[in-house]
């Protein structure tokens, strides 16, 4: 993607802007010791088309969200976890189809997951 952001304040904000742009978002939890890092982390980032939401109390509230629906850990010690999902509105609510992936760096991964759930509010 890009470092293009954009600022969103809200649900209203956010769904207006749905109507002409694609939401989806991307995440990675980081094992301790990586190819090109050490120490595991999480990183969470929702895009508007290409660009970024900035981090706003909105935002931080959409990952809260979603970290507790998935759940996405903070850290984690052997595997790298990646995931990505798209985001409707559907009858006033957002819909999350994602999928994520498991796996020890170098390594093919061990778990899997694709669902389709309620997001938020």
């Amino acid at each position: 993607m890009s470092n293009k952001t954009i600022t969103i304040d809200n649900f209203e904000e956010l769904t207006a802007k749905m109507k002409t742009m694609e939401f989806s978002v991307e995440w990675r939890v980081t094992s301790d010791i990586g190819p090109d890092w050490v120490g595991s982390y999480r990183t969470i980032d929702f895009y508007l088309n290409e660009y970024i939401l900035s981090e706003t109390k909105f935002c931080e509230s959409l990952k809260d969200k979603l970290i507790k629906i998935i759940p996405i850990p903070n850290k984690s010690k052997d595997h790298v976890i990646t995931g990505d999902g798209y985001i409707t509105l559907e009858n006033k609510q957002l819909e999350i189809y994602y999928s994520w992936e498991k796996a020890i760096p170098y390594n093919n991964p061990s778990e899997y997951k694709e669902e389709k759930v309620l997001f938020y509010p």
